[in-house]
């Protein structure tokens, strides 16, 4: 390996004076891809269950909130999610940076700090949006009174202002730090909004990043202000393509399948997530026979404490077994494997650098100890990876070329202090999240809403199916 990449392959190479490591009862795989996940929320598992999408984003993201943590909390926080994947194979993230009440260069230097000093691969994808969040969703005229109690959004050109200084600073810092635009979702973007991040991203060959279609009452909003899916509302505004990526997409309809296949759109599955939070299920197996190109992200820890991308692709290419569909179109662990790796290196950004053990490719490696149980017998190292729950078998992590994680110790970071501090920025954050006056009187208006849209039809239905009432009077 040299300057970070991988210069040979093969069963008997000459190191040429490069340090060696010990590859005896070690599996070699490229570092994982997490393609969403949200730092924002590394201070948040355990806080939440049994709560959807939209009441869990009012508390969650602290809509109410008027000044951010402080820079010292972030970078703590950061470097915790960071430490999190990182022991569990992830050697580069898609972090969507969407902070409560904005983004400012202080509070984006710290995130940017903590990835590079643990040394971690990432995309910090900015996450913008100009409406307030409210307006993102159906409600009646009676519900304008409560928009009061949010904190405002900031504006469009400060957004791209903050978005042109991250780019002169971030970008590309030693092949380790990108930055990628994302507009936070359709619905909580003016459609100029849309186009100008989408413009600056093309601009300045940025990733473009962005919430679609999740929920049913999302869905149902599309419907209710276009008349067609915020999907298809993309595709006519020019903004989808490569280097364009959408997250969930729950609730998709045939067309919407087509457009992402025929743009070459990848379509980031957050499996767990979705559950976690009651959303429904994508339609994976469908994408898959038109040829979308899929990667998998944890989401945040507010909703997947865990932020482990084997343990998601074990439950990827597990659920989608039970449509009911021929077996021989079951997702294997081979695809799953690939929606974390070279798939998810796509909306990186990162195509042709990572996701790939061959020269030329980034020097991102993680390696499992195979004498262990969840490997024993070795009959298919593959399949044991995704199947076996080997998170708790890497031995090894090495990104750039260097080993960041090994025995259980982070090299570049003071992991026990960072636990340690984490407890006293937890207790700091939760002392000061918002206005919990204002969020309850949200909540009351958005529980409204989702009644009736849970009742609402929308000739699609992304929710596993329902026994029957005969069935159930069995």
């Amino acid at each position: 390996m040299g300057g970070g990449l991988i210069e040979d392959v093969g069963p008997s190479l000459d190191a040429d004076g490069t340090p060696e490591i010990d590859g005896k009862n070690r599996l070699a795989v490229p570092g994982f891809v997490n393609a969403h996940m949200h730092s924002g929320e590394n201070l948040n598992p355990g806080l939440f269950e049994n709560l959807p999408l939209d009441i869990w984003f009012v508390h969650s993201h602290q809509v109410t909130r008027h000044v951010p943590p402080t820079p010292e909390a972030i970078y703590t926080r950061t470097a915790l999610g960071a430490m999190q994947m990182m022991r569990t194979g992830t050697t580069t993230a898609i972090d969507f940076l969407y902070e409560a009440p904005y983004i400012s260069m202080e509070t984006l230097d710290a995130v940017a700090r903590a990835y590079r000093d643990i040394g971690m691969r990432v995309t910090i994808s900015l996450g913008f949006a100009d409406r307030p969040y409210l307006e993102s969703l159906p409600l009646g005229p009676e519900a304008a009174s409560l928009v009061s109690s949010e904190a405002p959004p900031a504006r469009a050109d400060a957004m791209l202002e903050l978005a042109g200084e991250a780019v002169g600073k971030w970008h590309s810092a030693g092949g380790m730090i990108d930055i990628g635009m994302a507009p936070s979702a359709p619905q909580r973007c003016t459609p100029e909004f849309l186009s100008s991040t989408h413009g600056f991203a093309m601009e300045h060959h940025l990733t473009w990043h962005t919430h679609a279609l999740e929920t049913k009452s999302q869905a149902l909003t599309a419907q209710r202000w276009l008349g067609r899916s915020f999907i298809e509302q993309m595709h006519d505004m020019r903004l989808l393509g490569e280097h364009s990526s959408v997250v969930h997409a729950v609730w998709l309809s045939d067309r919407d399948i087509e457009i992402l296949a025929e743009t070459g759109t990848t379509m980031i599955h957050c499996l767990l997530s979705n559950l976690r939070l009651g959303d429904g299920i994508a339609p994976l197996p469908e994408l898959l026979r038109h040829g979308v190109r899929v990667a998998l992200g944890t989401d945040g820890r507010g909703c997947d404490e865990t932020l482990d991308m084997i343990e998601l692709a074990k439950m990827t290419a597990l659920i989608h077994k039970v449509h009911g569909e021929p077996h021989e179109g079951w997702v294997r662990a081979s695809q799953s494997l690939d929606m974390i790796t070279a798939n998810a290196a796509v909306p990186a950004g990162r195509k042709d650098h990572i996701g790939k053990i061959q020269p030329g490719y980034a020097a991102d490696l993680v390696l499992f100890d195979t004498s262990s149980i969840p490997f024993t017998p070795l009959n298919d190292p593959v399949r044991q990876v995704v199947y076996g729950s080997a998170s708790g078998e890497v031995a090894t992590v090495i990104i750039d070329g260097k080993i960041t994680y090994d025995a259980g110790r982070f090299t570049q970071i003071d992991g026990p202090e960072i636990i340690k501090a984490t407890a006293g920025y937890a207790s700091e954050e939760a002392s000061a999240s918002g206005d919990p006056q204002g969020a309850a009187a949200l909540e009351v208006a958005v529980r409204k809403m989702l009644g009736e849209a849970e009742g609402a039809n929308l000739g699609i239905d992304s929710y596993i199916g329902r026994r029957s009432d005969s069935a159930s009077s069995d």
